[in-house]
């Protein structure tokens, strides 16, 4: 996963998050706004789990876990909009 670094020109601050959605063999990640620490972070929404046989085949799903703040292990996060808010300034965020 390719991580982008986010900088707010109002206030300064800076996030290096995927900017979006993202997953790999084990975890869906998603670009979120904790509403507690007012940071911007990359949380797990999901996980792979091995499923039961189809068929005779190994079926693995995913899983929707609650995302919790890797910072404050907050649940108060919401999608970071497209617009790239600050969550500090609500400043626009540019791309560095």
């Amino acid at each position: 996963m390719q991580t982008i670094l986010f900088r707010c020109p109002a206030c300064g601050y800076r996030a290096q998050v995927i900017g979006g959605g993202d997953r790999d063999n084990e975890a869906k990640l998603k670009t979120m706004v904790c509403r507690s620490c007012k940071t911007v972070v990359d949380a797990v929404v999901a996980r792979l789990v091995a499923g039961e046989t189809e068929f005779g085949l190994p079926v693995d799903r995913w899983h929707a876990v609650a995302a919790l703040c890797p910072h404050c292990n907050s649940g108060n996060l919401m999608p970071w909009p497209t617009a790239r808010p600050c969550p500090r300034c609500e400043g626009e965020m540019d791309e560095e």
